[in-house]
């Protein structure tokens, strides 16, 4: 069964079940499952009709609205791959995507329609400008022309987010999807019963697959960060929603709005949700404390590990972080909890060269930090029109196909899974190799430390200094505090020079990622 019959099984199940419950301008509106199904037809038939067909490329730059996600699933039924980019990325990026990904087909607003012609994007390989919005005055049919295709073709290019380079597309095979779907459903027990607030818009669609209801209140997508916390807290009551995937800046912003307006007699509580599902950058400790405070004693909170190229690959619940928080503290890294069941994770030794075929030996001990590498039904066999970046990221195993994370990381004695950062931004000095999530949880514990970011300065560590805004207090005292703490932990003790900055620089979508390539430049600059 491929995804497209996955969702018919749905409609012809629930056909007056609530599929989405959106908010547009001034009013909530539902579309129940037979709605999104008849929507999806008249695109069909659209498409269709435009001469459209199997194996075309189609960029999607439009707003993630009640008529994309129809539009997405007649795509898929049809054959023609979409391309993901978030928006975010910037206009070079976007245009360097386009150049190598050549999409067919355009599918923009007159806004994205507009930068597509002034800066370029797709201009030597796109031929048809199209807008979803031309495609719902057809009348659906029930269309016999249409093709199933098999598992093994591609079903949509994804890319990443390119926050430590050059974005590069992850092929999904249909495969992919639905192996990914399963995983999700399975390790959270996701029921179609269910009410989801999904604050990535992908999952939305996820939710049509899984047969729930997707809550989606008038929030931007692309960018989290600029979130109205108020519309969120208020959709999650009204709706009573029971699950909801968001990134730790949606996490922070609701917390916020929550310190800042809630009283004794009438505290915020989001007492409806069973589980809430954190993914694309691990939230602090300090935030999971602060959040749980708005969730009832029965609502789990997970951290999920994942990327682009594969995802779920491990979880783990904050109580199980709570309880791992001195370990933390003291330099042990992120505990991202055991892998998920159909998963294998493996470390092997940190090194930049490709590895061909895959080999038992690779694998390192417990407690050894190597390369997190990771396979399953789900992870992704290659990226588009990047051999090198394949030879690199890509081990072979029996025909089967091993990803290299980029991250580096380790196994403790007890099976978990702990995060020491990625690869490419170890310290390596003249003594030891420094990895930055060991490194800056460490000084993070200080009371006056908002976050810390970890660069090498010609094989000097450096440690950038990000101070709690609400606080004033002089940098040399903190300089000297932060001196004697290294004192204290021997994978921190060289550590010998502290910048302050008031913001470190971050990714634009989730405001988590730190941009440490930057910092590094800076750091250079600075110390001459």
């Amino acid at each position: 069964m491929n995804l497209f019959d996955l969702f018919e099984q749905n409609v012809h199940t629930y056909p007056n079940k609530p599929a989405f419950i959106y908010f547009d301008k001034r009013n909530w509106i539902t579309l129940t499952y037979r709605d999104i199904f008849d929507q999806t037809q008249r695109f069909i038939s659209g498409l269709e009709a435009g001469g459209y067909t199997p194996g075309m490329t189609a960029a999607l730059m439009t707003p993630p609205n009640a008529d994309f996600f129809p539009f997405a699933l007649a795509l898929l039924k049809l054959g023609i791959i979409p391309i993901l980019v978030e928006p975010a990325l910037g206009i070079k990026k976007i245009r360097d995507v386009y150049e190598e990904s050549k999409p067919d087909i355009f599918v923009g607003n007159p806004l994205t329609h507009a930068l597509r012609m002034i800066f370029g994007w797709g201009r030597k390989s796109v031929k048809h400008n199209l807008t979803i919005q031309q495609f719902s005055r057809f009348t659906f049919h029930e269309s016999s022309s249409i093709v199933h295709h098999p598992m093994s073709e591609q079903a949509a290019i994804i890319y990443t987010s390119g926050s430590t380079g050059l974005p590069k597309g992850a092929i999904y095979t249909q495969e992919n999807l639905a192996a990914q779907l399963e995983l999700l459903k399975n390790t959270f027990n996701i029921a179609p019963d269910e009410i989801d607030l999904p604050a990535f818009p992908l999952y939305a669609l996820i939710d049509l697959l899984l047969g729930v209801t997707s809550v989606i209140p008038d929030i931007r997508f692309p960018v989290p960060g600029k979130t109205n916390p108020e519309k969120v807290i208020d959709a999650i009551q009204k709706f009573n929603v029971t699950n909801m995937f968001a990134s730790p800046v949606v996490l922070d912003l609701l917390s916020s709005f929550a310190e800042n307006n809630h009283s004794s007699s009438h505290p915020i509580l989001l007492s409806s949700l069973k589980r809430i599902i954190t993914a694309g950058a691990p939230a602090t400790i300090d935030l999971q404390k602060r959040f749980r405070h708005l969730l009832a004693n029965h609502t789990s909170l997970f951290g999920i590990y994942g990327a682009t190229e594969s995802l779920p690959i491990a979880k783990v619940e904050s109580s199980d972080v709570f309880a791992l928080e001195e370990k933390t503290k003291n330099g042990a890294g992120i505990c991202l909890g055991k892998p998920i069941e159909g998963v294998t994770v493996r470390i092997i030794p940190i090194t930049d060269e490709p590895i061909k075929e895959w080999q038992d030996s690779l694998t390192v001990k417990p407690n050894v930090v190597g390369e997190i590498t990771v396979q399953s039904a789900a992870t992704t066999r290659e990226y588009l029109n990047r051999p090198e970046s394949n030879r690199i990221s890509k081990i072979e195993d029996r025909g089967e196909i091993i990803h290299r994370m980029g991250d580096v990381g380790y196994f403790d004695e007890e099976g978990r899974l702990w995060y020491c950062g990625r690869k490419s931004h170890r310290v390596i000095t003249k003594d030891d190799v420094m990895f930055t999530e060991q490194i800056e949880n460490i000084f993070n514990a200080h009371p006056h430390v908002y976050r810390t970011a970890l660069v090498g300065v010609s094989g000097e560590p450096v440690l950038w200094v990000e101070l709690e805004k609400r606080v004033r207090v002089n940098e040399d005292k903190i300089r000297r505090e932060l001196i004697d703490m290294a004192k204290h932990h021997s994978q921190a003790s060289t550590i010998k020079i502290f910048l302050f900055t008031e913001k470190l620089p971050t990714d634009v979508r989730h405001n988590s990622k730190i941009i440490r390539e930057e910092l590094a430049i800076l750091a250079k600059k600075r110390l001459l």
